[in-house]
């Protein structure tokens, strides 16, 4: 098992300052995909990010499948198994959610539109409700039996959930402004376009291809009615900025940038390679958010 995590890893950065007799000061912050964990340890007194690390595994087709998986990373984990934090923060990036007008209150019709547009289910699953703008609350569901699983882990320590797009597209739209963005993982790319503070698209996508992107991205821009070539695009996530998805991007779309790690937040030198700065934005976001 310890060479299955030391394999899974995609990148793991530590500061100097990360000390793991106080993990009772830090923030724990967990990005729970179905094809990855990434983990961000904060530091609330000193403004620092302290810890990222990314682990890759089989896409989980079910939430047993996603526990098993978060497991056997927890339990070779060096301090994720740990029971005292300052508090725990988990991000859920599981593709069951939507924004909805605010002027749908009651609890059916939410569970109707999650329905229509995933894999909610409305026995194994609990809804998040998250007002936004004044027009839009953001709803998504994480499964009960990972929340159980998650409250018994983190048992000594306050709990809450968000969604990635909460903190990812804040912090995406306060550094790049009214752009497309894309933030994509393993095999799935949110897409979202914000203008004045309001979200005008975020939608998840999953993908197998280079070509599967591009589709996605020229797709979306056309339901935009923006001009491809006049778009501009700026790519977030654990991609090779330099790889083939993105090569093939640009042979389409002129105006494809990297995002940036936000400068709210210190960073020892340890990040100034690993990972790259487009990457781990929305768990970096709910740091500033907590």
């Amino acid at each position: 098992m310890e060479d299955l995590l030391f394999e899974s890893v995609r990148y793991s950065v530590h500061s100097d300052s990360f000390d793991v007799a106080q993990l009772a000061n830090y923030s724990l912050h967990l990005r729970i995909h179905q094809s990855c964990l990434t983990i961000g340890v904060y530091d609330t007194e000193n403004n620092e990010c302290l810890v990222l690390e990314s682990y890759n595994y089989d896409t989980a087709q079910n939430t047993t499948a996603l526990i098993v998986n978060l497991h056997n990373i927890v339990q070779k984990h060096s301090f994720l198994n740990a029971a005292f934090w300052k508090n725990v923060h988990i991000i859920s990036a599981l593709p069951s959610y939507a924004y909805i007008p605010q002027g749908i209150h009651d609890e059916e019709s939410k569970q109707n539109i999650l329905s229509l547009i995933s894999k909610f289910h409305k026995k194994k699953d609990n809804v998040h409700v998250h007002p936004k703008a004044e027009e839009t609350e953001l709803c998504f569901a994480i499964p009960h039996e990972l929340e159980e699983w998650l409250a018994d882990m983190y048992s000594n320590s306050e709990v809450s959930f968000t969604h990635c797009t909460e903190s990812f597209i804040e912090e995406a739209n306060a550094m790049f402004g009214n752009v497309l963005h894309c933030y994509i993982d393993i095999d799935t790319i949110l897409i979202t376009k914000s203008e004045n503070n309001t979200i005008r698209f975020a939608n998840t996508f999953k993908y197998k291809t280079s070509q599967d992107l591009l589709y996605f991205v020229l797709f979306v821009l056309e339901e935009l009615n923006i001009d491809q070539q006049e778009a501009e695009v700026v790519i977030w996530g654990e991609v090779d900025f330099n790889g083939e998805s993105i090569k093939t991007l640009k042979k389409f779309i002129r105006k494809v940038s990297a995002g940036k790690r936000p400068s709210e937040i210190r960073f020892a030198y340890q990040f100034d390679q690993e990972p790259q700065e487009q990457t781990a934005i929305d768990v970096i976001g709910n740091m500033k958010l907590k």
